[in-house]
């Protein structure tokens, strides 16, 4: 697995995600030392797939996406995380719990899988 050199609000915005979808007892394994390439790319699938079921189940159109990779699938998890973070921390993000069961249980232990 790569380094992936997260900055402390990069950990602090991944936490709030997983805060958000599972709990703060989920979210305290997810440190700088244990968040792996794939983990980040996996909170990214889960942050895109969860907006846009959540839209859908509000009845909201959804737009396209604007989010697509440029360097490498890291590069874009990462811009999807700190896009998608700033909000989960403050905790303002509405995620219809339909949604948030869903994919929480889809993603939850690919994603615990791939912390090192």
């Amino acid at each position: 697995m790569s380094n992936t050199n997260l900055t402390e609000e990069e950990v602090t915005a991944v936490q709030a995600i997983i805060t958000a979808f599972y709990s703060e007892r989920v979210a305290s394994r997810f440190h700088a030392g244990s968040i792996t390439t794939q983990t980040l790319e996996l909170i990214a699938q889960l942050i895109t797939e969860s907006d846009e079921c959540s839209r859908w189940i509000d009845s909201v159109p959804n737009p396209e996406d604007l989010l697509s990779p440029a360097n490498g699938i890291r590069n874009w998890a990462i811009r999807v995380i700190r896009s998608a973070g700033e909000p989960f921390t403050r905790g303002s993000v509405k995620l219809s719990l339909t949604c948030k069961l869903a994919r929480g249980l889809q993603f939850r232990s690919p994603l615990e899988a791939s912390l090192k």
